[in-house]
């Protein structure tokens, strides 16, 4: 065994220099040195003069197997040894607390002067600052290349402003194309019709000379019609004066003269016949003056001009679509998004997005325990980043009819290790840690419309907002912890009462007195709560009872399951 001298002992013992005759404490033994002259290399274990000599090899050995065993102590009892250092910090607070508790009583209690104020009941939330108005910018033509693109994010625009061009030369060919179609057929009923005309006019002309030779033929006629009566009168002029005559007149003549007449009326009624003949074949000619040639010509006409009403058809269908390559904003505004790419193909979806921001609203989420009670109109406080400290009033415009959700929350799993201690993998303790991590809540959406003018305020800023549900303007109120229930459920308060009483050399002692007073409380708001009561006056002083926490480690305990989840 080597003998280490006692210079090199004091450099080699971690965390203290020793010196000779000086006491070292470990753990279950008592060091100190022999006595010996520097360099000796010895030390005597024990206080006493019957101690025995050790050498530092050998304490440094026992120092180890002592660490062992502590570690390994540490490791088997580590969730027992935390669980007890926290339940005997929860005691020493509860005796800390106990004792100020006491001391505090023989001091005047904490007190809160009675005074009027509007107590308001609210709803709390949190959204996001956006525009009342907008528009998202898209286009019918799908797989077209995107031309240009003529704004960017943060440009001011117009209504009517050119945003992005859309490529429609292919649309522009086949606009071109039927407009030629439309003029060639066109062209076509123009030569048609100059046709049908040019036939109409023939066949009119024709009809023409068909009337007049059917007149011509109808006035000779008529002509010879007059001759035959002549002719017919004169015969029977004389078969009348030959019968007059009596015997003057032989049988012969007589026969010849009725031969004379009955010749004459029959070539007066053949003419007549004639007549009326070639009369029925005028007017039939008249009133059929060109039939055939007008239903001709009308049909061809209606097959033109549907073709050409189909193809017009056609060619603004077209033009609507060219006309859509041209994005415009609808709307003056602000561009706060810009998606399209000059020279991309166009896929669908948002080309660029424009926000009126002349005017601002609130879409704020409201837990759906708070929902029932927000109704539209109500008055809103908003508070954001930007405006600091000042309240933007607002109130609610709509309530959404139905709820959306949300997931927030940590708990105590995310608290992480303390000395190398994960909180989280207690058991018993991580039971409390799950329950509100990962938690879901469903929240309804609130639109909060806010007054124009504030120029602190930008689109996408975040605002905590406070819908006021009720409020009782100048109303009695005191801390909602003044209020407190007595054994039969009722609510009363406390009065502090001063009173000088007896002499004390110069000056009067006072003597402080609580006085308990009956109340019906009203609306509470986050700290203030209303009362009415005709013994409570402006200006009193109510007891604020401190806020205690009794039985905190039973609490710990219960919470943390049967046999505190120590293993």
């Amino acid at each position: 065994m080597s003998i280490i001298d006692s210079k090199s002992a004091e450099d080699s013992l971690p965390g203290k220099h020793i010196r000779q005759g000086q006491g070292l404490h470990r753990p279950g033994v008592a060091l100190k040195a022999a006595g010996q002259k520097p360099g000796a290399g010895r030390w005597k274990v024990g206080g006493s003069r019957r101690g025995f000599d050790i050498s530092l090899e050998s304490w440094n050995i026992v120092r180890l197997i002592m660490k062992a065993r502590f570690i390994q102590f540490w490791k088997k009892h580590r969730k027992l040894l935390v669980f007890l250092i926290i339940v005997l910090a929860l005691v020493i607070a509860a005796i800390v607390r106990a004792q100020f508790g006491k001391k505090a009583a023989d001091k005047e209690p904490k007190t809160e002067t009675i005074s009027r104020r509007t107590i308001v009941k609210s709803v709390t939330g949190s959204g996001k600052v956006t525009s009342v108005q907008s528009q998202d910018l898209t286009s019918d033509l799908l797989a077209s290349p995107i031309k240009t693109v003529n704004v960017k994010v943060g440009d001011r625009v117009r209504a009517g402003q050119l945003i992005a061009q859309m490529d429609t030369s292919r649309l522009e060919a086949s606009r071109d194309s039927l407009k030629e179609q439309i003029r060639s057929a066109r062209q076509a009923q123009k030569e048609t019709e100059t046709q049908l005309a040019q036939q109409a006019a023939q066949a009119a002309q024709a009809k023409q000379s068909q009337l007049q030779g059917i007149e011509e033929k109808l006035e000779e006629v008529r002509s010879r019609e007059d001759q035959a009566e002549k002719s017919l009168s004169q015969a029977q002029d004389k078969l009348k004066r030959d019968l007059e005559t009596g015997s003057g007149a032989d049988a012969a003549t007589l026969a010849a003269d009725r031969v004379q007449v009955e010749q004459s009326q029959a070539a007066l009624t053949a003419l007549q016949a004639q007549e009326t003949a070639l009369q029925a074949q005028l007017e039939a000619l008249e009133n059929a003056p060109s039939a055939d040639l007008s239903s001709l010509g009308n049909a061809g006409s209606s097959v033109t001009e549907s073709s050409i009403s189909s193809l017009q058809n056609q060619l603004d269908q077209l033009q609507q679509q060219i006309d859509k390559g041209a994005i415009r904003a609808s709307m003056d505004g602000l561009v706060t998004q810009v998606k399209a790419e000059a020279g991309k193909t166009y896929s669908g979806g948002t080309i660029a997005r424009i926000e009126d921001d002349s005017s601002f609203q609130i879409l704020a989420t409201v837990a759906e325990a708070d929902i029932p009670d927000v109704q539209a109109g109500m008055v809103v406080k908003v508070k954001t980043d930007a405006t600091g400290e000042a309240e933007l009033d607002g109130n609610v415009t709509a309530v959404a009819p139905a709820a959306g959700s949300s997931s927030s929350g940590t708990g105590l799993g995310g608290l992480g290790s303390i000395g190398g201690l994960d909180l989280g993998s207690l058991s018993g303790l991580g039971d409390l840690a799950g329950a509100s991590s990962g938690s879901s809540s469903s929240g309804f959406t609130v639109t909060i419309a806010l007054p124009a003018g504030n120029d602190r305020l930008r689109l996408g800023m975040n605002a905590d907002v406070s819908i006021i549900t009720s409020s009782a303007p100048d109303a009695l109120s005191v801390p909602f912890e003044s209020v407190q229930k007595a054994e039969d459920g009722s609510s009363f308060i406390e009065i502090v009462e001063h009173k000088k009483t007896g002499e004390n050399g110069d000056k009067k002692r006072e003597e402080i007195s609580v006085r308990r007073i009956a109340v019906t409380t009203g609306l509470e708001g986050t700290y203030y709560t209303q009362i009415v009561s005709d013994q409570v006056q402006e200006g009193m002083q109510v007891v604020v009872p401190e806020t205690k926490s009794d039985n905190s480690v039973n609490q710990l305990l219960n919470s943390m399951g049967a046999g505190g989840g120590v293993n």
